[in-house]
């Protein structure tokens, strides 16, 4: 269950996206995975760290947050989200003190993000919300909202910032009256 923090549902994420919404649309859409169970194991591969390098990509990123979304709130998610990317990267072998690829604006986004979907996409089961954020948003979406400077810049990748480019809450009234922009 999705747990509304604060009533800032963050749908300004769907600017200029096309959602999906019909029956018939959803059907046609590519769709990675077939059942819950599959999402679940995706959740505990990451977990215990068994999903390989290659095949942590955005998608499982995106995949593995929606799991969280769906048993705590946005800030708890959020938190579990940061703590297992962490680990996982330990797991991988990568030395934190050294080098760090973790990004902490990019998860906040995409924790806000798969956040709002959920929010949006009540309706929907785990598998048919997991396919259909990962089919509606690719890695780049962050871009519509960040520079390319600001986004990859050291303070971004530290701790999270406001984007430059169109404030997150700036069109929440309008995504959320839409007919999926």
């Amino acid at each position: 269950m999705i747990r509304a923090d604060s009533g800032r549902f963050h749908s300004v994420f769907f600017i200029g996206t096309r959602m999906f919404a019909s029956t018939a649309m959803r059907n046609t859409m590519l769709r990675k995975y077939k059942t819950d169970g599959e999402v679940y194991e995706l959740l505990r591969s990451f977990e215990e760290v068994r999903i390989s390098r290659e095949e942590w990509k955005h998608a499982e990123h995106l995949v593995v947050a929606l799991c969280y979304l769906e048993t705590n709130d946005l800030d708890g998610a959020t938190t579990k989200m940061r703590e297992g990317i962490l680990n996982l990267l330990r797991g991988f072998g990568v030395d934190l003190s050294k080098e760090m690829p973790y990004h902490e604006t990019i998860t906040v986004f995409w924790m806000r993000t798969a956040y709002a979907f959920s929010l949006m996409h009540a309706e929907l089961s785990l598998v048919e919300k997991a396919n259909g954020l990962c089919e509606l948003f690719d890695k780049d979406h962050p871009l519509k909202f960040y520079s390319r400077d600001l986004l990859f810049s050291d303070l971004a990748r530290a701790e999270f910032v406001e984007p430059d480019l169109h404030p997150l809450d700036q069109v929440q009234n309008s995504a959320q009256t839409s007919e999926f922009v």
